[in-house]
């Protein structure tokens, strides 16, 4: 019953913002489903399962988050900005507003502005972000879906950088959310990761959450530990060669056995990333080397950069 009153206050926000309005006898017709966010709050969604079957799909690519990522790292002045119900910002076009409806406890409604559940609502608003952007992409911005991050290489140039973006913003009406948005800082989170001036740290959220872990008991804890490690397979020097035990338990079919070797490697794992590394993005024309490391089960490279120590 919680989850049911929750949906009328969301209805009612809705109607204030003029991203819905009522129907009747719509001829595509779903269910709202109000699942649990982090922090504990909820949120109410609408299931286009059916209505997503008969779209076709928009092949629009998402961004590398890689390459944002190396390309945000070493600049001194930052600013993330983040857009206001992002999805909401871009208009349904009228003859598709009523494929939308859903009914909730106190009436039928129809997004007037693009919902969250549609198939292709991602790489439209990803399309529409950067033809906002697109004379400053790669160069002063990076965006990936509703995250947006100004970069200004120099300190000089941070006013003018964040004029130019705003400018384009405001063109197309882009509204952003001010308690979101951090504005001229030299370090922040981006994508999981941690970028500044110097290089590209690993989030420590990921690496309290693997020092944390207790020994798995049973395979979906082996995967849950062998997940984090990807996400952090940056900064784990040969992760193959370290996360072998692991795997081997996860191929294996018959009943599950934490072994000696696998608790050694989860105690080194936990060791060694007490002090994760710090990563630089290389530049443009710099000589890189590749370093390989070969065993009879993994084989694991890595690229370096030779640089001058600054006096």
């Amino acid at each position: 019953m919680e989850r049911q009153d929750f949906i009328c206050p969301e209805i009612a926000k809705l109607l204030r913002a003029s991203f819905i309005w009522e129907v009747q006898h719509p001829d595509w017709l779903v269910n709202p489903v109000v699942v649990p966010k982090a922090g504990g709050k909820l949120r109410m969604c609408i299931d286009y399962i059916d209505l997503n079957k008969a779209c076709p799909k928009d092949p629009y690519p998402l961004p590398r988050i890689d390459q944002i990522v190396d390309s945000t790292a070493g600049c001194e002045m930052l600013s993330f900005l983040d857009a206001y119900s992002g999805f909401h910002q871009i208009r349904m076009a009228r003859e598709d507003e009523e494929k939308t409806s859903f009914t909730t406890p106190c009436g039928i409604y129809c997004y007037v502005n693009m919902p969250y559940g549609l198939k292709n609502a991602l790489p439209t608003f990803v399309h529409a972000t950067h033809i906002a952007l697109k004379e400053h992409l790669g160069k002063a911005v990076e965006v990936y879906v509703d995250d947006i991050v100004i970069k200004s290489r120099w300190s000089e140039t941070f006013l003018r950088d964040l004029d130019d973006i705003f400018k384009s913003l405001r063109r197309c009406s882009m509204m952003l959310n001010p308690e979101k948005c951090v504005s001229g800082v030299a370090a922040g989170k981006l994508l999981g990761f941690l970028v500044s001036y110097q290089g590209i740290e690993a989030n420590p959220q990921t690496i309290q959450a693997i020092e944390r872990m207790r020994p798995p008991t049973r395979i979906k804890e082996v995967q849950k530990l062998t997940g984090s490690m990807a996400a952090l397979s940056r900064f784990i020097s040969r992760l193959g060669e370290r996360a072998l035990p692991f795997f081997k338990l996860l191929r294996k079919n018959n009943a599950f056995e934490w072994t000696d070797e696998a608790q050694e490697t989860f105690e080194a794992l936990k060791k060694y990333l007490s002090t994760p590394p710090l990563l630089v993005a290389p530049r443009e024309g710099e000589p890189l080397l590749l370093h390989i490391a070969a065993t009879n089960s993994v084989v694991s490279m890595v690229l370096v950069a030779k640089r001058e120590e600054p006096t």
